[in-house]
């Protein structure tokens, strides 16, 4: 069995930095802001520094498996995205009356 690092879909990442809008929109926040390309594949620079893989998979469609390569996002991406998704999107303040 080979070792892999722990990485998590690019849409399980948005569930945990609690992206609003969901997974289509952190896809499109991500291509906007310059970390991926338009067929969602990261830029280099960003897997240089560790935040990204670029993964072949399969994918399995009526007994054929077809090649695919897929975005995943590393623990240290999934860090270094949530401080900038807060930076980008801060918390509403509460209102006073609210509890």
């Amino acid at each position: 069995m080979q070792y892999r690092s722990t990485t998590f879909s690019v849409g399980k990442t948005a569930k945990l930095i609690k992206f609003p809008g969901g997974e289509i929109k952190f896809y499109k926040w991500l291509r906007e802001n310059g970390f991926l390309y338009h067929d969602n594949e990261p830029f280099q620079i960003y897997i240089d520094k560790g935040w990204f893989e670029y993964v072949l998979t399969q994918k399995h469609k009526v007994n054929l498996y077809f090649p695919k390569m897929v975005t995943r996002v590393t623990i240290k991406g999934l860090r270094a995205l949530e401080r900038l998704m807060k930076k980008h999107f801060p918390p509403c303040k509460k209102d006073k009356h609210e509890r």
